[in-house]
């Protein structure tokens, strides 16, 4: 009998995500949320929200925003959206 495995989808808790961040990168996500609307809106939904799915396009589309702000580039939004999700990082 062979059991089929399910790919369990990429949720991560919040915690998971900001520590994908350098901590240079959250800082700059906090001093710009000071001046910049936008940046605020998005930590302000990363705040209210408590578990993330690197899959959802509007995880993709959040971050892409922050690459327009010159916070992230393409290249580190990549990292976060694909490095493997580890057990601990699990919702």
């Amino acid at each position: 009998m062979t059991l089929l495995v399910v790919p369990q989808p990429p949720i991560i808790t919040k915690l998971a995500f900001r520590f994908r961040l350098t901590d240079q990168e959250y800082v700059s996500i906090l001093s710009a949320a000071k001046t910049d609307v936008e940046v605020q809106a998005w930590l302000e939904t990363f705040n209210m929200i408590t578990r993330i799915n690197l899959s959802d396009a509007r995880t993709k589309s959040g971050l892409d925003k922050l690459v327009e702000k010159e916070i992230l580039t393409e290249q580190r939004v990549n990292e976060i959206l694909n490095a493997e999700v580890l057990p601990d990082e699990r919702f």
